[in-house]
């Protein structure tokens, strides 16, 4: 029986938000196995893709399946005894996730040190430090964060987009030419922050301040998805005929009288009249996901190989550099297995 990952639009763009902020290697790798599942990856596929054993990437997703989203917080054990007990932590959680307004206190948002205050007057705890409760509002998986907008797929045709790419990406007898396409951007000429290993009182350093004056480029990436290969063209602009240029780059490279299909996102450059045209006298099938669902698109995880291989730890000062890069970081990652480590700083123990 192959195990499936079905996703609700929500949860998919859920998972895709979490993948981009997470800093922890265990969260972000267990992510990439759930989302890759539900663009219809089966599990010895996603084992070979992301150099993992097949049994714990079905752990993973069996774990999805009965937990959700929890699953993918690691849970270490081992310890003294808790000073809080579970049930005190829980009305910690509780309390931090009311909106104080509502419980009568004259202020809109909690900070640790009014959340510690109002917890000891109603008794939750007799005393606590803002580090412990810190730490049990992260153990919570609650953080400290800004409200923010985000869109739901409204598209009337949600489910048959999703089964349509499903198909394409489950196939794997004598499979179709599923090509995953998509822009990779805007980059700029700016120092990037990174993780490595470095003497103890010595790390590697970037500039923190710079100036923007290189303009911005956009990585035009395509990603064939049976053939587990990354390519692509770096530009200048954004827009219907760059991406007409982009596709006539990305057909050149399969024979003529196979038909391609491209899996894309509904970006109106993506389908101009054009672009549409030219589709048509190819051989090549526009293969749309949902409106404001990209997470459905493969190659959003290849991007996250790429960003850490090419861009991590970095500061190009021209074009030139920031080409060769990533050139070169596509050659590796298509030839070799990439496992995306966002925090190498964690004990050996915790890298699970």
């Amino acid at each position: 029986m192959v195990l499936r990952v079905e996703l609700s639009d929500e949860e998919g763009n859920r998972l895709r938000r979490l993948m981009k902020k997470t800093r922890d290697v265990v969260v972000l790798r267990r992510a990439m196995v759930v989302l890759q599942g539900a663009q219809g990856y089966t599990p010895p596929r996603i084992a070979e893709l992301m150099d993992l054993h097949v049994d714990y990437v079905r752990e993973i997703v069996k774990a999805f399946h009965a937990g959700g989203f929890d699953s993918l917080n690691p849970k270490w054990g081992g310890g003294r005894p808790r000073t809080f007990t579970d049930d005190v932590r829980r009305e910690l959680a509780n309390l931090a996730t009311s909106r104080p307004a509502d419980l009568g206190l004259p202020f809109q948002e909690w900070s640790l040190s009014r959340l510690r205050r109002e917890a000891i007057r109603r008794g939750v705890v007799e005393d606590i430090s803002t580090s412990w409760l810190a730490v049990i509002l992260d153990e919570a998986a609650l953080t400290y964060q800004q409200a923010k907008t985000w869109k739901e797929s409204k598209d009337p045709r949600f489910a048959e987009k999703k089964r349509r790419v499903e198909r394409l990406t489950r196939k794997r007898h004598n499979p179709p030419v599923v090509v995953s396409v998509d822009e990779m951007g805007p980059i700029s000429l700016a120092p990037t922050k990174g993780r490595g290993w470095h003497p103890a009182g010595e790390p590697h350093r970037v500039p923190a301040t710079y100036h923007r004056t290189g303009g911005t480029r956009f990585w035009y990436g395509a990603y064939h998805v049976h053939g587990d290969r990354l390519f692509g063209l770096l530009l200048e602009k954004k827009g219907g005929r760059p991406w007409l240029r982009f596709l006539k780059y990305v057909r050149k490279r399969f024979p003529a009288d196979q038909r391609v299909y491209v899996i894309q996102d509904n970006l109106s450059a993506h389908t101009t009249p054009g672009v549409r045209a030219w589709a048509r006298a190819n051989a090549v099938s526009l293969v749309p996901t949902a409106t404001n669902a990209s997470w459905m698109n493969p190659i959003e995880c290849r991007f996250t190989e790429l960003r850490s291989l090419a861009f991590d730890g970095s500061d190009y000062r021209d074009w030139r550099e920031v080409h060769r890069a990533i050139r070169r970081a596509v050659a590796y990652r298509n030839a070799h297995k990439v496992r995306v480590r966002r925090n190498p700083g964690l004990p050996l123990w915790r890298r699970h």
